[in-house]
Parts: structure tokens; C-alpha cells; sequence
């Protein structure tokens, strides 16, 4: 996992510092020692002027990281004690005066590191400062403590029209995770009128459905009509707030409460089951169950009140909500849902976007600071928009804050609603038809407003990037010159347009040429789905400069850098096939190099062993599946599953020999370039260059396995749109 990148620091109770990373999520460093909870192994003081604290921490500075307090305290030694002796410098860095024993601590920094006393910290080389500022941080005593994301969460607590709790009313707290899940906890309120504590993670819209009695009719049923009770299904949302940090849970020693809370509000089908335990017996000593349902520490509260009676004659007042919401953020759920099964018939899972406000022609983040964000697997986005509010969507790299310049599927949240959902279908073909990228009204039904909107071949090429040849300067500017050169002439028009091909020639660091080649075919996708693509010469202006320049940058980087004469491209920007990697401009296809006269083929055939690999999944899947087996039908299984794990040995044994050297050698460099994060190719399959892990063996198991049997995929890393991690 990731560490989170902290912003800004505070001090918290309990021997504690609140971090804060750069989405605004905080995390509690607790226990430990003083300079491991500031990342400050010096112990420098909040005075300290290297410019690198983040924030401050009882007396002394706080750092982001570890790494960052050691490169403020190498300040500090070089810039204030670098002609000092290093027998003298305690006596001014940790001085008597501050209850500190100079003497003491030159002793043990000595004895440490063993330098002559009569140096000073300027004479001192790299190892052996960096030995000298181990020493200061043994001294000054280094012990980890915890590190644990402070939750968010929300409690409401219900009052009468006297102001008095209302207990034992139904109710039902719902929220939307993360991941777009929609979780629910159903209960009653306590004798204090308060719910359960919703548990969100992170900072979340939480709602509090009440019910809605009839006219005449109180929450309690005390009304006109006593005796009577609430239709279930009749049901307000009584309030709507933003959760809040939980800061008592955090400074508190409650991992019990916590797991407990989060057990309520863990799954959506579980919550919709009301629990009825039974009272557990008394006992002279409190059980385990018992510890365990204490009541968590004091969590955000809003407090929601009855606004009183409805009356019985007033027909108009039975729409009314039985519960004033002097705490409710009113507004509309707006959900954008993507259907591909009339297009690419792929996921479009990982597709950046952000949710925008739009004001005439221009657009700002709906949410202050929003980060870019991506789709996940339920192809939907869902945000509440304040009333009034006209909303849409910036998709793909359009989402970066540089570019947004094709707000999408726009829709006005209008008082009186609740819910706005826009279906959007993905459309192939060459049958484009601006105005049906509008949402259409297609149905509404109280509340509720659905439109249609549908997403082209030509939609995906107008909303994504064209990148300019300043901007690939800009992006490849930390890249070899000789590099730096060759990208720019992809962006500036050079390639050279012939009846099959398009081709490149750029110049290596040594003076010679390589050729750089895109096959027609490698614009079939985009000629089938965008009318605007009909030649090579509109596909070199339109397609090629749509890829990310760092993508090329990496590319033939690692090309020079093998020695290659003529490298092919097989596909780079396309609107509707694979994964949303090449729609970002983040994916590039590689079909083969030449290398010292000798074409080499990203391309093989199946092998003996992974063709018995597959046959023996295939039989144990039929097998698994069935519902009655057999006796012998269980035997075979049991064997299958035995063999299953030596035959997929053999088939990795089968293929590492047939990746030839100078495919594995452009390979193994493109993992190296800070820029590339995957790399999928017939032999070795890399998902995450940063994490460490050797690449798995291609053993054509899956669909993506199978799909680079014929080519080499190469990711670079885009951290605004969420890729490469």
C-alpha cells in the first residue's frame, strides 16, 4: 500500500499528531516517541528554517516524512554548525538550559559513530554525516508508535416539538461508499433519541430516513389517530450532512467500539436485516458480548427536530415532512450510468472523471478541490448537487485541470427533485449524432427525472486531448535531449504519410537512424467509429498526437538505448477497444523492433503445456459446476485439483525460454523508465512496475493474457487521472 502524502500536521491529545494528506484524509500517529511522531529524528525545534515543515508538533517542527526530517536536519547541521567542532555542537542543539545534558549527548554521539571529536560537522563526508545524524536520531530516541486513518462518521439524535429525546423511532441512516455502494443501518433511537453511528471512511453525504405519518398522526402514533400505526413504506429523509472526523474514536483506546460500528454499516444486505438479540443474563462480571455493544465514544452529532402535527383536513400538508430539516443540505442525487453493450462491450472501469458546475462557458469542481477521480466496476457516478445547481461531466483526460474543455452530459438539479439519473450508451459506428450527446427526458415519475444520452466514437476523439509540441516539451523535459528531440517531431507533424504506413525517421544519441513505423491497422478501430478519421494523413494529424508524449518519451527512450533501427507501433489512441488505457492516451502497442538487422515479433502460438493446462481447468470447471456429482465425478475432481498446480509449473517452465534477448532487453528497459508502470507482452506480464513484485508468466490463462499474445502494451504513469499507481 501506498503511505499517504501528508500536507499539513497538527498536534492531537493523547501523545498524539494529526496528519492531514493531499485529499484531505487524516491520519492519527500515536504513542511511539516524540521524534517518530513528528518524522522529525532531531528533534528540531517548531524555529527551524529549512523550509520543510508541514506543520508543528508540541515545541517542535513536523515533517511529511522521515526521509524529509533527515533532509531538514543535514540542513540545519550544514547551514548553522558547519565550521563547528563536533565536541561543540551540542552544546548549542541541545542546550542545559532546555533540561538537556550536552555532555552526555556528545559522549554518546561519539561513541555511536566513533569521529574524532576534533572535526567539524563541514569536514564530515556523505556516509559519515549521514552516520553522525543516525547517531542524534538513536540519542534522541526513535520508537514507532500507530498509524491509523482517523474515520469519518455521523450520529443524529431526535427531539420532540418539547425538545425532549424521542426514543424507540424507526429509522434508517443510508450513505454511498467510496466504491458507489449504498449502505444502510436500520434501528430505533435509544432512550436518548439517538441513532447508531454511521461509520463512512472518508468524507460522505449521510441521510436520515424518518417515517411519515398519516394527517393527524405524530412519529409515535399519539396523535389524532392513536393507537394507529406508520406505514413503513411511508418515509422521509429528515436530514442530509456531510459526516464529520471522528476525533473521539481517534484519541480514544476504542478499536472495539470501532469494529462494532463498522460491523453496522458493513454491507448493504446485511444492515437491511433488523437485529432482535435477546437480553443477555446477568452476570456478576461483564461478558465478552457485553465489552463488546459498549457504547462507542461521543460521535458527530446533528440534531433533528419534530416541526409538529400535520393536519388531518389539509390534504396539500400530507407531502409535507414530519421532521423540520434544519440540518438537511438539500439537493438532487444525480447519477450518470454508462451501458457499452451498444459499443466496445467493455467495462469502463478506471475512466478519469470529475463532476463540475457549469456557469456559461466555463466549469469548476462542484466539490472545492476535488481530485480527478475514476469509474469502478458498477459504471456509475453519483453525486448530490445543490438545488439550482447545473452539473456535468469532464471524462477522460479531459478531467485534468489544465485541459476541461468538453463538459458532458449536463443537467440542471431543479428544487422539488430528488433524483436525476443520465443512461448513457456507448454507441459504434459511423452514425454520428451531435444532439443525442444531450440528455434527452425519457421518463418522470414523481420525483424522479431519467434522461438518455449516448457516447460516440466521435465523442471520445472530441473530449480527449490533442497534445501540442510546447506541451510535449513541457511534459519530456527532464528526458535525454536526443529524446526530448524525437518526441517533439511526432507532435510537430514530421512523420511521413505512404499508401500503407506512416513512418518516422529520428536520430539516435550516436548520430544514426531509427524508424519508427504505424501500420494502417493501426487506426482500423478509430476509421470504424470517428467519420472524421478517413486517411493516414487524417489519423498522423488527429490520432497520433492524442497519446500522452510521455508515452513515446518511454518508449524510445528504451529503444535508443538497446540500439534499435526500426520499431512498430500497432495501436495508441483508439475510442472504442480494450480498456479505457489507450482511450486516456496513456497506452501504447508495440508489435515488433529490429535490433542489429534482425526483426524480432511480439508474437506466439500456445504451447503443448498450456494447452493441457487449459484442458484440465476446463474439465474441473464443468465438474465444479455440477450439481450432483458422482463419486467417481468427485474423485476425478479432487484429482484435478491436485495436478492443477504442477501443470501450470510446467506451462511457466514452457514459455520463459522462448522470449528472445532482445525483446526481453527492450522489455526489461521500459520497466526501468520512471514513466512506465505496466507492461503486458506473450511471455511476462507486468501490472505494477513500482511495487517490487517480478512480473508473473504469460501463461494465456485469462483474457488479458490472452489478448497480449500478439503485442506488447506498455502504461505510463498519469498520478492526476489516478493511473500508474
Amino acid at each position: 500500500m501506498t503511505a499517504p502524502k501528508y500536507v499539513s500536521a497538527r498536534d492531537g491529545k493523547k501523545n498524539s499528531v494529526i496528519y492531514v494528506d493531499k485529499d484531505g484524509k487524516e491520519y492519527l500517529h500515536s504513542g511511539g516517541t516524540r521524534a517518530w511522531r513528528n518524522n522529525n529524528p532531531g528533534n528540531l525545534s517548531k524555529a527551524e528554517k529549512s523550509g520543510l515543515a508541514i506543520g508543528v508538533g508540541g515545541p517542535f517542527a513536523v515533517f511529511p516524512d522521515h526521509e524529509t526530517g533527515k533532509a531538514a536536519l543535514k540542513f540545519v547541521l550544514l547551514s548553522v554548525y558547519k565550521n563547528t567542532r563536533l565536541d561543540n555542537v551540542f552544546e548549542k542543539y541541545a542546550p542545559a538550559k532546555d533540561n538537556n545534558d550536552p555532555e552526555h549527548y556528545t559522549k554518546l554521539v561519539k561513541k555511536f559513530t566513533g569521529l574524532e571529536s576534533s572535526r567539524t560537522i563541514g569536514s564530515l563526508n556523505s556516509a559519515e554525516l549521514d552516520k553522525f545524524m543516525g547517531a542524534i536520531e538513536r540519542v534522541e530516541g526513535w520508537k514507532e508508535g500507530k498509524v491509523e486513518a482517523i474515520p469519518f462518521a455521523q450520529q443524529f439524535e431526535l427531539k420532540g416539538v418539547n425538545g425532549k429525546p424521542m426514543s424507540g423511532i424507526d429509522y434508517i441512516i443510508r450513505f454511498f461508499t467510496s466504491d458507489g455502494a449504498e449502505q444502510k443501518i436500520k434501528g430505533k433511537t435509544d432512550e436518548k433519541g439517538k441513532t447508531d453511528v454511521a461509520v463512512t471512511e472518508e468524507r460522505a453525504s449521510v441521510s436520515l430516513d424518518l417515517p411519515r405519518p398519516d394527517p393527524g398522526q405524530s412519529l409515535k402514533g399519539s396523535g389524532a389517530k392513536a393507537g394507529a400505526k406508520t406505514d413503513p413504506t411511508k418515509r422521509v429523509e429528515a436530514a442530509c450532512v456531510n459526516s464529520k472526523p471522528w476525533y473521539a474514536f481517534a484519541f480514544g483506546n476504542a478499536d472495539e467500539c470501532l469494529t462494532e460500528a463498522k460491523n453496522k454499516s458493513g454491507s448493504a444486505a446485511a444492515s437491511e436485516k433488523e437485529s432482535a438479540q435477546k437480553s443477555p443474563p446477568k452476570t456478576d462480571t461483564p461478558s465478552k458480548k457485553e465489552k463488546a455493544e459498549a457504547p462507542p465514544p461521543e460521535a458527530p452529532v446533528a440534531t433533528v427536530k419534530q416541526s409538529g402535527a400535520i393536519k388531518a383536513s389539509a390534504t396539500v400538508d400530507k407531502a409535507e415532512n414530519k421532521v423540520s430539516t434544519v440540518v438537511k443540505e438539500p439537493g438532487v442525487f444525480v447519477t450518470w450510468e454508462f451501458d457499452t453493450t451498444h459499443g466496445s462491450e467493455k467495462n469502463l472501469k478506471g475512466l478519469p472523471y470529475i463532476v463540475v458546475q457549469v456557469d456559461g462557458n466555463s466549469t469548476t469542481p462542484l466539490v472545492a478541490d476535488q481530485k480527478v477521480r475514476i469509474l469502478d466496476d458498477k459504471k456509475k457516478i453519483r453525486q448530490k448537487v445543490p438545488f439550482g445547481k447545473t452539473v456535468a461531466l469532464h471524462l477522460g483526460n479531459d478531467a485534468k485541470k489544465r485541459y476541461r474543455k468538453r463538459p458532458l452530459y449536463q443537467v440542471t438539479a431543479e428544487d422539488g427533485l430528488t433524483d436525476i439519473v443520465v443512461k448513457i450508451e456507448e454507441w459504434g459506428g459511423l452514425n454520428y449524432v451531435a444532439q443525442r450527446e444531450i440528455p434527452d427526458l425519457t421518463e418522470e415519475t414523481g420525483t424522479k427525472k431519467i434522461y438518455k444520452a449516448r457516447l460516440y466514437g466521435t465523442t471520445w476523439f472530441n473530449f480527449s486531448h490533442k497534445f501540442t509540441v510546447e506541451e510535449a516539451a513541457e511534459l519530456t523535459s527532464e528526458a535525454p535531449a536526443a529524446v526530448q528531440q524525437a518526441v517533439a517531431s511526432i507532435y510537430r507533424g514530421d512523420p511521413q504519410v505512404s499508401a500503407s504506413t506512416i513512418r518516422l525517421n529520428v536520430q539516435k544519441p550516436d548520430g544514426s537512424i531509427m524508424k519508427i513505423t504505424w501500420q494502417s491497422s493501426a487506426f482500423s478501430n478509430c476509421r470504424e467509429h470517428i467519420p472524421a478519421i478517413t486517411d493516414l494523413e487524417s489519423a498522423k494529424r488527429e490520432l497520433i498526437p492524442r497519446v500522452n508524449p510521455n508515452t513515446y518519451q518511454a518508449f524510445i527512450q528504451a529503444a535508443f538505448e538497446m540500439g534499435a533501427q526500426e520499431m512498430e507501433i500497432t495501436s495508441g489512441w483508439r475510442p472504442m477497444l480494450g480498456s479505457v488505457l489507450h482511450r486516456i492516451g496513456v497506452g501504447l502497442d508495440v508489435g515488433s523492433i529490429k535490433v542489429n538487422g534482425n526483426v524480432r515479433q511480439y508474437q506466439r502460438s500456445s504451447t503443448s503445456e498450456e494447452t493441457a493446462l487449459s484442458t484440465l481447468r476446463a474439465e474441473k470447471a464443468t465438474l465444479e459446476k455440477k450439481k450432483n456429482r458422482t463419486p467417481a465425478e468427485n474423485t476425478r475432481l479432487n484429482t484435478l485439483k491436485a495436478e492443477e498446480p504442477a501443470a501450470i509449473t510446467r506451462a511457466q517452465n514452457a514459455v520463459a525460454p522462448l522470449e528472445h534477448a532482445d525483446l526481453k532487453s527492450f522489455t526489461t528497459k521500459l520497466r526501468a523508465n520512471a514513466e512506465v508502470r505496466q507492461t503486458f507482452d506473450p511471455w511476462q506480464m507486468e501490472s505494477n512496475t513500482a511495487d517490487k513484485a517480478a512480473p508473473t508468466t504469460n501463461i494465456l490463462s485469462n483474457g488479458n493474457e490472452v489478448l497480449h499474445k500478439t503485442h506488447l502494451h506498455i502504461t505510463v504513469f498519469d498520478e492526476e487521472l489516478g493511473h500508474g499507481h
